[in-house]
């Protein structure tokens, strides 16, 4: 007869047992790999569970451990062994699995950063941008707002300023519709259009948006106007910029270029006796042999 402290300790290496081998109990396992640096052998596991799973119908508390081990064997895939091309697949599986959710919103735009700032494909991450600025995610402006600078670094700068119009008439009062502003202007410059630049600029400045979008829509003013030779209005528009600017010290180094050209390019003035006859001594200095 089996004594009850062991028929007991017997139940429990039972349950112990059941829960090694159960999906939950492998995700675990899976995680303490990954927190024990071993990324690769975690990276093993999470697909173990994940084949087991498969992407079919399964019971409703078995889609949660699902969802959490395509998250973590996509991080672990990004994050920690710089398989991008692996991370992209993983991410894809979340947002074809569990479509419309924030966790797919959150896979639509860790692909698009992957293809942005890893694989350099421009085009791939405005797709994934696209498809996040056009749902009802909560951060869509802000992904519209990186479908307009994806764009801008492409250069078409056409499309740039489409998309942050349309940005800025979807949500007109929000902060991005600030910053879609401030790139138009950009845009524009680029493009070498400072009439239209400088336009788009001021509108920028007058929108009153935070302090940082105001000093550098009035930054990129005053380079306009001290490319114009519009040197003094230059540096009252640096000036203006200065205490909001994330970099004052260059403002104050744009000024003291800006203060040189305009002494530089100082001539005498009509009726001013003393230096127009000190100029004329100069001359005759040079002339003589």
């Amino acid at each position: 007869m089996i004594r009850p402290a062991l028929a007991a300790a017997f139940l429990s290496l039972g349950i112990l047992a059941a829960g090694c081998t159960s999906p939950d109990g492998k995700l675990e396992g899976a995680n303490a790999l990954r927190h024990q640096g071993r990324s690769a052998e975690a990276l093993s596991a999470y697909r173990e569970i994940l084949g087991d799973l498969g992407d079919g119908t399964i019971p409703k508390w078995e889609t949660g451990v699902r969802l959490r081990a395509l998250r973590y064997a996509a991080d672990v895939s990004y994050l920690d062994l710089g398989d991008y091309a692996g991370a992209v697949g993983y991410y894809r599986r979340i947002v074809s699995l569990y479509p419309g959710t924030d966790d797919a919103w959150k896979a639509r735009a860790a692909i698009g950063d992957i293809y942005a700032q890893r694989l350099g494909d421009r085009q791939a991450a405005i797709a994934q941008y696209a498809a996040i600025a056009q749902g009802d995610a909560k951060e869509a402006p802000r992904y519209q707002l990186l479908v307009a600078r994806q764009y801008l670094e492409l250069k078409n700068f056409e499309q740039a300023r489409t998309e942050a119009r349309l940005l800025r008439e979807r949500w007109p009062q929000g902060p991005e519709a600030d910053d879609a502003q401030l790139l138009t202007a950009q845009a524009w410059a680029l493009e070498d259009r400072p009439g239209e630049a400088l336009g788009a600029f001021m509108a920028a400045v007058e929108r009153r948006p935070r302090p940082e979008v105001a000093a550098l829509a009035l930054e990129g003013a005053a380079q306009l106007q001290a490319r114009a030779g519009h040197l003094d209005k230059a540096i009252e528009l640096y000036t203006q910029a200065m205490p909001g600017h994330p970099n004052p010290e260059a403002l104050r180094t744009s000024i003291d270029m800006v203060r040189e050209r305009r002494e530089a390019a100082k001539t005498v003035t009509p009726g001013d006796r003393e230096a127009a006859l000190d100029h004329n001594v100069r001359s005759r200095t040079k002339e003589t042999p």
